[in-house]
This record gives structure tokens, sequence and C-alpha cells, in this order.
């Protein structure tokens, strides 16, 4: 750091009418790019590697105005408010829907594969949907730069209503194809909802609006099951998927007739050319290998431990396979491609790269405990789903007061640095907290368990990211849209997948000790394992002697999964600390 701050001081001193904050400023984007790349093109002048320094657009204490004004016609907004209420609400109805449909069927599982006949496959139908929207997530920025926000929401819509007719099936296969083709459509419609958000709304409100966006996502993945659960009791588990094609539609023809977006903006797409000169821009390559490495990566660390082992052909086919991909894909970006979908050189800005991370580590620790505190609940304490469905609750409130009350501090405040801090600080307490749970927690500490590792990582991913958007052009903020959701979904995947490895392994080292330690038939031991293994209610059905021994096994293999989550939380705190405070505009033209 201090050779980067020593560079900066020497082009200072060499050309002082070339402040850093005018030729860097990302968010200037205008004539301070364009003096900055002729610069760089002298090497005497400005490296490139100092083109794309994390330093560039920070600001210092102080700096900003305490009250600010936004600028007219729609006071800093980029539509009158009646057209831009109407988008927003149609944006976060496509938040909600695409949450809603990734948690729908955890209720219907069992009984549409029962029905299908098909209970060997049934992972598929969750499976389908959730490694499509992850995978397909990265490519949205660059292709929405090009072809326009509207043309791939309203695509995206399409897809999204598409797959869900498709889903109207007898067939498992054509249900898997519908579930991956819905997956595709709802990716976009999160993703590029975000990015189109930020072309209507100034960075200064720009994070009230996206907790609000939370907000919708959050009610849409906790009302899934529920809603899934009445309308298939009512009308049938067809009806799930039928139901959602006209809210599709609904959105649609809103964004057609609302989201008219002014002159100038990124938002609208390249100018000027037809629809085989845009085409030529995509980076078809780039989107291949990158789609094709992160549906490996995340197939494989959804089935490894469960329906493949870690040790199979399968499950090394498809980790090495990813890898390479991967690698492929870095060297298309770097020395093949004109207009990378990914521009990788955005991971050498500082707090993009800082950001990213502290949004990956978060997400991985955060769904980890999701997931595994119910467990605990579930298995060591012997509550019941309901017992267990009510004291996550409370955990929704806290994540939508983050969300918004995040939102609420940068727009009065400006910053986000403090900010990122103490919700580093409450995650962290907060996660250790979870470390500290057993038996005798008393119930009112486990209705509000989650609570403070819930808060701060909404939080965490409104900061995270105001954060990469300020910190790069204007250009850039789809694409930088697009790495937040990548580092998101696969943190997520990753994080439960470690996590359920810890669990098993642990488990199975504790079942195998305590049981035999009370039963010493080798065969009735490891039938009991065996079964402990299979299924948390077994703790209920075994033999009386030996269920305090599986509670045991069971609270270590939790305990192991949130030694994991704080180890995660605190790598997400420390890569925090390396962001650099950004302005946060007050306009559209980041004026």
């Amino acid at each position: 750091m201090s050779g980067e701050g020593a560079t900066e001081d020497t082009n200072q001193t060499r050309f002082p009418h070339l402040a850093p904050n005018i030729i860097h400023d990302p968010s200037a984007e205008t004539s301070g790019l364009i003096a900055g790349e002729l610069a760089a093109e002298d090497g005497s002048m400005i490296s490139r590697d100092n083109l794309i320094s994390h330093t560039y657009g920070s600001v210092s204490h102080g700096e900003l105005p305490k009250n600010y004004a936004i600028d007219d016609p729609h006071g800093g907004y980029a539509l009158p408010k009646a057209q831009l209420y109407t988008v927003v609400s149609s944006l976060f109805m496509a938040s909600y829907l695409a949450a809603l449909d990734a948690t729908v069927v955890t209720t219907l599982l069992s009984f549409i594969a029962s029905e299908l006949h098909a209970v060997q496959n049934i992972s598929w139908i969750a499976t389908a949907y959730l490694l499509s929207s992850a995978a397909f997530q990265p490519i949205f920025g660059k292709i929405s730069d090009i072809f326009g926000r509207k043309l791939l929401l309203i695509g995206c819509c399409f897809l999204f209503g598409l797959g869900c007719l498709i889903c109207v099936t007898d067939s498992l296969v054509w249900l898997v194809i519908g579930r991956f083709v819905t997956g595709i459509g709802g990716s976009g419609l999160t993703s590029i909802g975000t990015m189109a958000m930020s072309d209507l709304i100034p960075l200064r409100d720009r994070g009230l609006y996206q907790g609000l966006a939370n907000i919708f996502f959050g009610l849409g993945s906790a009302s899934g099951g529920i809603i899934g659960g009445i309308i298939a009791d009512t009308l049938g588990w067809k009806y799930v998927f039928a139901l959602q094609v006209p809210l599709a539609v609904i959105v649609g023809v809103a964004i057609q007739f609302n989201l008219n977006l002014p002159q100038g903006s990124p938002g609208l797409g390249a100018h000027g050319q037809d629809i085989w000169q845009k085409l030529k821009r995509v980076d078809f390559l780039g989107s291949i290998f990158l789609i094709s490495s992160l549906m490996m990566f995340l197939t494989a660390a959804s089935l490894g431990g469960k329906e493949i082992s870690y040790t199979s052909n399968s499950f090394l086919l498809m980790t090495g396979g990813s890898g390479l991909f991967f690698a492929a894909f870095v060297f298309t970006e770097i020395y093949i491609s004109e207009e990378p979908i990914i521009p990788i050189e955005l991971l050498g800005n500082r707090t993009v790269l800082a950001s990213s991370l502290t949004n990956w580590f978060y997400t991985m620790g955060v769904f980890t405990t999701l997931f595994y505190v119910p467990v605990f609940y579930t298995s060591v304490k012997n509550l019941t789903a309901s017992q267990n469905g009510w004291r996550l609750v409370p955990n929704f409130l806290g994540v939508s007061f983050g969300s918004v009350g995040a939102g609420y501090y940068m727009k009065k405040t400006g910053r986000y640095y403090k900010l990122a801090i103490g919700a580093g600080i409450l995650s962290v307490a907060g996660v250790f907290k979870i470390t500290l749970l057993n038996t005798s927690t008393p119930t009112w500490q486990q209705y509000l368990l989650l609570i403070p590792s819930g808060l701060g990582y909404s939080c965490m991913l409104t900061v995270t990211l105001l954060a990469l958007i300020a910190a790069t052009p204007k250009k850039f903020q789809a694409c930088t849209t697009s790495i937040q959701y990548t580092f998101r979904s696969t943190g997520s995947t990753l994080g439960v997948s470690i996590a359920s490895a810890i669990f098993m392994n642990v488990l199975s080292q504790q079942l195998t000790k305590n049981v035999s330690a009370i039963i010493s038939d080798p065969k009735l031991a490891k039938r009991v394992i065996s079964r402990a293994l299979d299924s948390t209610s077994y703790v209920n059905e075994a033999p009386k002697y030996v269920r305090g021994a599986i509670r045991d096994s069971y609270e270590a293999g939790c305990k192991g999964t949130f030694y994991f989550a704080l180890l995660t939380i605190f790598l997400g705190f420390v890569s925090s600390l390396f962001m650099r405070e950004h302005r946060l505009h007050t306009s559209i033209n980041r004026d």
C-alpha cells in the first residue's frame, strides 16, 4: 500500500494540474477517465496499474457535506415519480418471484416425486433451478450493457413464464428442464433488476431501495414453502407453477411501458448498432467457459458427499473440469476477448476485490447457520417443524431492519465504511453466540439467536453492492453487480456444501465412538449408526439407552458447522477492512 501511495505522490508532484481524484475518480467516467487513459498511454506519466488502483475515487473524512440537494428535473432520479415507482414496484415483484420459485418446491418435493415415480431423482427438481440461476447470473451484466436492460428484463420475464409453463407436466425430465429455464429467467430478474435500479436511482439513495428489494427477496424465500403447500393442497401442485405465469407477464408489461431511460443512460445498451453488430460484441467464448465452470463447480458442490462420493470419478471429473474451464475463462478474458463478460482487471481495484470477498465469506457463514441451527433444534432439542419455523421469524425481521436501516444510514450520511465495520462486529459476535448454543440455552435466546448475524449480513449485502458500484466507472456498474451476485451465489452453495461435509464427517466419527461405547454387538451398533446417519428423526425411534449418545453426536456435528461459520464470518470481516470509502453521488449523472 505504501508503494502505491508513493507512486501517486510522485505523479502529483510531477503533474500538479492532474489531481488523482480527477484523473482516476471512477464516478466521473467522462473527462476524468479520458484524461487518465491519455496519460496512461505515456509510460512516463501514469501506468495502467495506477489507472485501476483502489485509491481512485475514495474520499477522506469530512469531505462530504452534512446535507445535500439533488438535481432537477426528477430530483436526481432518471424517471418521473409515477414511472419510477411503477418500475421499481415491478422490479420488487420480479425479485419476489425469483426468490419464491427457489423455495416453492421445498414442501412439494416428496409429493411431486412420488406422483411422477421419481423419488430417486428428487433432488434435481430443486437443484435444476438453483444451478441455472447461479451459473447464468455473471453474464447478464455485460449482455445488458450491449442490448439494454429493458430488452433483457422482458426476455427474462418470458423465460421465467415459459419455464413455469413447462413445469406443468407429468414428465420428470420436462419438469427438470422447466425448472432450469425458470432459473435462467429468475437469475436475470434479480441481477438485471438490481442493475436497472442503479440506472434509475442516485447512489446516495440507492442503498435504501436496495434494502427494500432485499425485503421482497426475503419475503419470497420465506413464503415459498408455505404458498407452495397451500396451493398444492387446494388446487394441485401444477398450479404452483401455472399461477406464476400471469405475474411474470404483468411484470414484463409494466417494464415495457415504463422503463424509458433517458438518453445517455448505460441501461439503454449500445447505440447506433443493429442486432448483428451487437451479437458480434457478445463474448460467447468467455460466457461458455464461465457457465460451464460454474455448472460443474456448483453441481459437484451440491451433490458431493450425498448423491456422489467425494472420492468418486464423477466428483473428481467435475471439480477438475470446473478448474480447467475457469482457467480457460480467465485466459479468454485477458488475452482473447475484446469485450470481456467480466473484466478481470476490475478485481485489481482494492474495493471491488475486498467487497467481493466480504460478500463471499459472509454468505458462506450465514447460510451455514441458517441450515444447521434448525438441524440442531430438530435433532438435539427435539423440536417440531412448526416450533423450528417460529424461531426463524425474528431473523427475517432483523434482516428487514438491517437492509432498510443500512440504506437509510447511507442516504443520510453518504458513507458506508463505518457501517460495514459495525455490521461486521455484530455478525462475528452473533455467530460466536451461535457456537455457544446447547441444550440448556433458554427459549427466549433461541428466538433471538439469529438476529445479530442476520442483521449484520443484510447490512453488509447493501454496503458491498454500493461499494462495488461506487468504486468503478459508471459504465462498469452492471459488470460489478454481476460480480456481486456471482460471489453471493457461489458462496451460499460452497458454504453449505463444506458445512455439510464437516457435519457428516464429525457426526459419523462421534456416532461410531459414542454408540460403539454403549452397544457391544458390532452388527447392531453398525445398524444403529447407519439409521442415525440417514435421518434426524431416528433419535426418537432408537432404543432409549442410545438416544443420548445420538443426540450428543448430532450436537458435535452441528458445533463443527458453527465453528466453520464463525471462521468464514471473521474472514469476511477482515476482508471488509480493506474497502475504501467512495463518494455516493446525489444524481444519476454522478455529479
